[in-house]
């Protein structure tokens, strides 16, 4: 019994452990950005200029990494989206999870396999502020000391892009 005893504090001790490290993987979108981009033209709403600030931040002890996304208000952006992220590692699915929540009333779930390179994209159901759910992509590209962010949904079968963003630390 004492031998079980001691096999199961270590599995849950190495299970634990793992699932702390893995999500620091995602190390490198943590902390502040500011961010310059392009929302791309959609039904009702014309192609514009963004600038955007975010703000990463660990909680709960290193397992969950927060993420604030906030566009400026400008005349060419009068409706700014604002996101809150929320970064995870699902250990039983051995996959990273990603749900965010949205200033329209949009929300969405995902999830990703990990960096493949110096690119890591999350895909999953983008339930759009009481319109249509699509299946979305976030993908984070890291290039030098900057981070490349875009968005795309699925439009029956052709990937189009919504949001490019170049984020530098700051």
């Amino acid at each position: 019994m004492k031998r079980l005893t001691l096999v199961l504090i270590l599995t849950f001790v190495a299970v634990t452990t793992y699932g702390a490290d893995k999500i620091h993987e995602l190390d490198a979108l943590g902390g502040k950005w500011q961010c310059k981009g392009t929302v791309y033209a959609m039904p009702g709403a014309p192609q514009h200029a963004i600038t955007a600030t975010v703000d990463s931040k660990w909680l709960f002890g290193g397992k969950w990494l927060e993420m604030d996304y906030a566009e400026a208000k400008t005349a060419a952006n009068p409706h700014p989206i604002e996101v809150r992220a929320f970064f995870t590692w699902d250990a039983g699915d051995k996959k990273f999870a990603l749900g965010s929540i949205v200033n329209d009333g949009s929300y969405s779930t995902e999830q990703s396999s990990g960096w493949e390179g110096n690119s890591i994209s999350f895909t999953g159901p983008n339930h759009m502020g009481g319109g249509p759910t699509v299946s979305g992509r976030d993908t984070w590209t890291k290039k030098g000391s900057s981070v490349v962010y875009s968005f795309e949904w699925d439009d029956n079968g052709t990937w189009k892009k919504a949001i490019a963003a170049t984020c530098t630390r700051g």
